[in-house]
């Protein structure tokens, strides 16, 4: 019973089993009182229809005897009084009959059968002719040497002058047969009883166990679905019993969680914006400062005169150029980042796209293993090529000079998902900076925003995909990117 309620087993389960439990232990008990009451009033019915039949068989010899002419009887008289007389009474009444004198000596017997075999005594003992005398009347339960238990009626048989002349013993041996036979007819009386009786009420504690969970079984759908479609879902509950409470509650929590959420993902959404308008406007000032002291140098120093004024000229135009195109990547950048994650989504084979885009990346040698062909997914194929050029990029750029590039690129089918692999042997990501690969403004490039893996990621959750990886300092990084198959 400890183990029914363990957290393995569904609360459904418990409650189930538990209803059934107490059903057959309702059963049982009932049962067993059933047993032992049917067994005393089995045990009642026969003490009073042996007392039924005492008073018939002393009625039928009290009229025998006042027909008699009175006498004093001893036991020679009384065996010749009822030689044929008893044999008449047992045939009539059904009954064994056993008569003895009133010092409890046997005289005659309607059944030598039951004397011969000690089924009835031949003597009656001390304490059984004290209880007479102060009672008139004694009905006792026996055992007989084959085990059948019977009733036996000892009683005074007295004169028309009520005056005692010997004791009658009648043995009732259909007490074990008559029990045996009522109680199986009345078992086979319950059995249509109880069987249906049991089925329904273990429908019944079927259908009150999913009763009790169904609402808690939807509280949890609705849940799941909530968090998959990231929005708050109501559950009704056409009730204000308990679980109404529950529901009722649950409705209240999450929608107060949803406002929490909604002013959370603001705050945060604000947090970032700013944190991103910092960061764009500490990139933009790097080149317009170099920009600003290369105006004012080259007009203190303009000189039409000069040799060199053309060949200064175009130096200068060139550096402001340079700068002006960078502005132009960074605006390009949180552009970008800003528009994620819009895109032109359709059935795309994403091992064609591998093989293409690692086509062109000549300049170092790329390992790919495929044992997905044809391997469809729904996405945008620009931003997947994008995801692609950015790993191998740095996977190239994280390789030292010093050492032969081993990029290993894979795709394989990995349950309902696409998963791409992309190894590397460069100098892998120290391990107090592996949090922060994925933030937006994070680099370890002397040059850029940091936006490159931040846009990656926010493309790869966008298809409800995963994006992970492994490092190892100067042994090398491994980046895991899952994405759901298109089986359309």
């Amino acid at each position: 019973m400890k183990k029914l309620f363990q957290s393995q087993y569904k609360l459904r389960t418990r409650i189930y089993i538990s209803m059934l439990a107490l059903l057959v232990s309702s059963f049982f008990f009932i049962g067993i009182f059933t047993y032992y009451n049917f067994k005393q009033q089995n045990q009642n019915y026969h003490d009073n229809r042996l007392q039924r039949k005492e008073a018939a068989t002393l009625s039928s010899i009290a009229y025998f005897l006042e027909a008699q002419e009175p006498t004093e009887h001893n036991h020679e008289s009384i065996y010749k009084l009822f030689e044929v007389k008893i044999f008449e009474i047992a045939d009539i009444h059904n009954l064994d009959l056993v008569l003895y004198s009133l010092d409890g000596d046997l005289i005659i017997s309607s059944n030598d059968e039951i004397t011969k075999n000690d089924i009835v005594p031949v003597k009656i003992g001390e304490d059984l002719l004290k209880e007479l005398s102060e009672k008139s009347s004694s009905i006792k339960k026996s055992l007989t040497n084959l085990g059948v238990d019977y009733l036996h009626s000892y009683q005074h048989i007295k004169d028309p002058k009520e005056k005692p002349i010997a004791i009658i013993n009648i043995p009732y041996f259909q007490l074990d047969e008559h029990y045996k036979r009522d109680h199986q007819s009345y078992l086979v009386a319950l059995i249509p009883i109880y069987i249906p009786l049991f089925l329904g009420a273990s429908l019944l504690a079927l259908l009150l166990s999913r009763q009790i969970t169904g609402p808690m079984g939807r509280l949890s759908e609705t849940m799941r679905k909530a968090a998959l479609m990231k929005r708050y879902m109501p559950l009704k509950w056409n009730s204000s019993d308990e679980i109404g409470q529950l529901v009722n509650q649950y409705n209240f929590m999450v929608k107060e969680l949803e406002k929490s959420a909604e002013i959370l993902a603001q705050t945060e959404k604000e947090s970032a914006w700013k944190e991103m308008a910092k960061q764009v406007a500490h990139e933009i000032k790097n080149p317009l400062t170099p920009m600003k002291l290369s105006v004012q140098l080259f007009e203190r120093r303009l000189n039409p005169d000069d040799p060199e004024f053309h060949n200064k000229i175009k130096t200068f135009t060139t550096s402001i150029i340079e700068q002006i195109d960078s502005l132009a990547d960074i605006a390009s950048a949180f552009s970008d980042f800003a528009h994620l994650p819009m895109g032109n989504k359709k059935k795309i084979n994403l091992k064609k796209i591998t093989e293409n885009t690692l086509s062109l990346f000549n300049n170092v040698e790329i390992k790919f293993t495929s044992t997905a062909d044809p391997c469809y997914i729904y996405a945008d194929k620009n931003q997947i090529i994008r995801v692609l050029n950015n790993i191998l990029k740095n996977a190239i750029e994280a390789i030292p000079e010093n050492k032969t590039p081993q990029i290993n690129v894979s795709l394989e089918q990995v349950d309902e998902n696409a998963r791409l692999t992309i190894q590397d042997n460069g100098t892998g990501i120290d391990k107090t900076l592996q949090k922060k690969i994925f933030e937006p403004n994070f680099t370890t490039k002397n040059s850029g925003m940091g936006l490159g893996l931040a846009i990656i990621k926010q493309i790869i959750n966008d298809l409800n995909g995963s994006i992970h990886f492994t490092s190892e300092k100067k042994s090398g990084t491994t980046f895991y990117i899952n994405i759901p198959l298109n089986k359309n």
